[in-house]
């Protein structure tokens, strides 16, 4: 199978195979407020919680499957992002998906790296120890929020 260009697929990148998921077998608007918590356990601050599937609704009086981003900045992830180079403020703060395909689905829970995309994208490339560093912190402190919700999951 080739892509439109007439290539094979790439390979997805880090930032992608090493995305966090989790399937929960509970109800959505349960799942939303305690992945939110166990991010603000793990020393992030809530910076917003939006549903998308309402969003949506409103805009284009479209139904979506439920879907709520969870906005979250660590402090310390932020300042160390920020030393490197400013201009990845503009990549900041972290998301985490809290989604539902559809009612008698579990949840999903979904968590794509902002750090490793900074990596990924080859930004700050005069920065790379840093950014690798930056990468681990996110990393060390992503983990201590995700034990909880992999411990959730229905996929074990």
């Amino acid at each position: 199978m080739s892509n439109s260009t007439g290539h094979p697929p790439a390979e997805p990148a880090p930032t992608v195979r090493e995305a966090l998921h989790a399937r929960i077998d509970e109800d959505f608007d349960d799942v939303v407020p305690f992945v939110q918590v166990e991010h603000e356990l793990a020393g992030f601050e809530t910076v917003a919680v939006n549903r998308l599937d309402n969003l949506v609704r409103a805009a284009m009086e479209e139904d979506l499957h439920k879907t709520a981003l969870i906005v979250v900045c660590h402090a310390e992830i932020a300042k160390e992002a920020l030393e490197i180079d400013p201009t990845l403020a503009g990549l900041l703060p972290c998301t985490t998906t809290v989604y539902q395909p559809a009612p008698d689905e579990p949840v999903h829970v979904h968590h794509t790296s902002t750090t490793k995309a900074i990596r990924d994208l080859g930004c700050a490339q005069n920065a790379r120890p840093a950014v690798e560093a930056l990468v681990e912190l996110t990393g060390e402190v992503m983990d201590e929020a995700w034990k909880n919700i992999a411990a959730e999951s229905i996929d074990g």
